[in-house]
């Protein structure tokens, strides 16, 4: 048994960090806190514009955001001696940063006393802890910003039937000819290379496919599936959309993510308390705020009080060459709603 005596100091904070990284690579710690956020795997693929967190000239919780485009290019006829002409532009926006929440947590040395737990552990798993359920709330967050994001389907031909910003598919279509729909989709909608973000629509069918793909009957399937590059987000699509089971085409570029912040790296030492920064174990380019403070209590002993802040968004690319073309489309199983 063991406590700290006191605040932490400025070392020991940072050693906080280090000594939850190399918990991490524990199993069971693992098991534990590996957080379900394919969604946010899904949007980093597809973003292709510079956030600058440190650029905002106009208000405090907004970002630059930059995102390049080639959109005066086009074919012309050629004229002699001519070589050159049109730029490509750079679309420099201000976005707000409006999601932000905080995991509050307590460490009191008087619960420490008479167990084997120490508070520097268990203040390290905290973190751990707070790094998933803050990433995590930000993948469902990212579903709803997708499903905001939705526009409306150019393709009104095959297998889809087209209502307002979703394409209702017949649950008995999902299989793997639906490949060739999904593609001209893509092509009729302008998606280049699009991704897919889905929860449980096309899962157990890919899975089976890839599972027999070594099989002279099965390698069709797997072969047609490949041709998607597909994330599934079992946790988070279906339980933001219930009871909707949706599947994103998403075109590369036509999403970004980022973070604000203030802390300094260094932990600062104030009065009441004490603030730095950390970056986040599951999701790159991803920095919270962390402020720590000590309050007395029990036989004098003391409690370790943290508050770890994430201030984060997600954007639509607000400046494709196509004003109604949204870069995201919405594919639902199922009829129409009556």
């Amino acid at each position: 048994m063991s406590t700290i005596a006191g605040a932490f100091t400025e070392t020991q904070l940072l050693n906080l960090r280090k000594f939850a990284d190399d918990m991490m690579f524990d199993d069971r710690i693992k098991n534990q806190f590996v957080p379900q956020i394919a969604t946010l795997d899904a949007i980093q693929a597809a973003q292709t514009a510079t956030v600058l967190t440190g650029r905002s000239k106009v208000k405090d919780q907004t970002v630059e955001v930059m995102w390049s485009n080639f959109c005066d290019y086009s074919a012309e006829d050629n004229t002699t001696c001519v070589i050159g002409g049109t730029k490509s532009s750079t679309n420099t926006v201000e976005l707000s940063v409006t999601h932000e929440k905080v995991v509050n947590f307590t460490f009191d040395e008087a619960d420490f006393i008479d167990n084997e737990m120490d508070v520097m552990t268990e203040v390290a798993k905290g973190f751990i802890k707070a790094d998933k359920e803050l990433v995590e709330n930000f993948a469902q967050y990212g579903v709803a910003q997708i499903e905001s994001f939705a526009g409306v389907n150019d393709f009104a031909g095959g297998k889809g039937t087209i209502s307002g910003t979703d394409t209702y598919i017949e649950s008995t279509a999902w299989n793997a000819a639906l490949v060739a729909y999904f593609q001209r989709c893509a092509i009729l909608n302008k998606f280049g290379n699009p991704l897919y973000l889905s929860g449980n629509n096309l899962y157990e069918q890919i899975f089976v496919a890839n599972q027999r793909a070594g099989d002279s009957n099965g390698k069709g399937e797997a072969q047609l599936y490949s041709n998607l590059k597909m994330y599934f987000d079992l946790f988070n699509v279906d339980t933001i959309n219930t009871p909707a089971l949706k599947t994103y085409m998403i075109q590369v570029g036509a999403l970004a993510m980022g973070n604000k912040y203030y802390n300094p790296e260094i932990p600062q030492v104030l009065d009441p308390f004490t603030r730095w920064r950390i970056p986040s174990r599951f999701v790159p380019n991803l920095w919270y705020d962390v402020f720590y403070k000590t309050v007395c209590t029990t036989n004098d002993f003391v409690s370790h009080n943290f508050k770890v802040k994430m201030l984060v968004d997600i954007w639509n690319n607000p400046a494709g060459c196509n004003q109604t073309n949204t870069g995201v489309l919405s594919f639902v199983c199922g009829d129409v709603p009556t």
